[in-house]
């Protein structure tokens, strides 16, 4: 069973994870997990979305009652509050960023963290109030990932809160998102489309789906499904350079739609199923294999799945971001993205 397969590496993640938090008992950093500012300051700022990892951790704890892996996510919590902006935003690339993204992601990975934990303290929910808040201001139109993934914390922490705002405006980003799907079935980003990327939109639509078992999201589901067996893989590999793809999206909707196992097959034959080359991204993907582990509905036929995780120790990011574009960042990058692409 390839859920064998999935535990096996999250087991090794969270080891790892574990290792890059700031343990040191009253540092101004304790429970960071960004080491490459609170380890040797290689970098002069936080990038809060590496805060991410206590879902993971919650998720595990939720599993397996690991009072190790419970402490480390409660200081990682508390240290996600200290990084908040004063609208609600939360860093990303600089130390006064205020990234839609980072904001968008890392809330969501809070928030499910205190529904897996059955724990919240007033200050966490204050915090996720206030950047509940500044999503409900702001939209990104260049980057659909980033909306969904917006559309999606205000769906749960509305739910958590009991805060009808905050489940109304979900809905009204999750309809226009909707409206952005193409008739061919892709999401469009920077005028361009991006399988990897896709394949989050659609893990994000899944996990929506669980939650509200709305109609019109298995219909973008079975748009991108039908897309996506259609798809010429090695002619896209070829002129993309791609080779991974989150699994979570075609695990949820693998008995929901039609032809929704060919494409989980095919995924899995294809693609590596967990992005998790870079530290980084134990810290922001690991948590999407933890939902595919949940979501293994039956046993099928497929490659043989490799359980290694192979980190990059030389470079422990995947992306250097612009320093020039420092001097926007504290307005919101997204704001002038959507210049630049034309979003008017």
């Amino acid at each position: 069973m390839r859920n064998e397969v999935y535990i096996e590496i999250i087991n090794k993640g969270i080891q790892r994870l574990l290792l890059f938090q700031d343990k040191r008992k009253g540092a101004l950093t304790e429970g960071c997990f960004f080491y490459p500012y609170w380890r040797n300051k290689r970098e002069t700022y936080v990038n809060s979305r590496w805060q991410e990892a206590v879902f993971s951790l919650s998720w595990y704890f939720n599993k397996f009652n690991n009072e190790d892996v419970w402490e480390s996510a409660i200081k990682g919590i508390d240290f996600w509050c200290k990084l908040q902006q004063t609208n609600g935003a939360f860093p990303e690339y600089s130390r006064r960023d205020r990234s839609y993204s980072a904001t968008a992601f890392s809330t969501l990975a809070i928030i499910n963290s205190l529904k897996l934990m059955n724990y919240s303290k007033d200050k966490w929910l204050e915090k996720i109030g206030k950047s509940c808040n500044y999503l409900m201001k702001n939209i990104d139109y260049v980057f659909i990932r980033n909306e969904m993934a917006a559309s999606l914390a205000l769906l749960k922490a509305g739910e958590y809160l009991h805060e009808p705002k905050y489940l109304q405006e979900s809905e009204r980003k999750l309809n226009e998102i909707l409206k952005k799907q193409t008739s061919k079935g892709y999401f469009l980003e920077k005028n361009s489309f991006d399988l990897g990327h896709n394949s989050l939109i659609l893990e994000l639509l899944g996990n929506y789906y669980l939650s509200t078992k709305d109609k019109k999201i298995l219909d973008s589901a079975s748009k991108f499904i039908n897309l996506f067996l259609n798809i010429d893989i090695n002619n896209y590999k070829k002129f993309k350079k791609a080779n991974w793809i989150i699994i979570n999206g075609f695990e949820i909707f693998s008995n929901e739609v039609r032809n929704g196992k060919e494409a989980l097959i095919k995924a899995l034959n294809n693609f590596n199923f967990h992005q998790l080359e870079y530290d980084n991204n134990l810290c922001t993907d690991l948590y999407k294999l933890c939902y595919a582990y949940d979501n293994v509905r039956e046993d099928l036929e497929h490659v043989e799945l490799k359980t290694d995780l192979n980190p990059n120790e030389n470079f422990y990011y995947s992306f250097r971001p612009s320093k020039i574009l420092n001097i926007l960042r504290p307005f919101g990058i997204h704001k002038f993205l959507k210049i630049k692409y034309k979003y008017l």
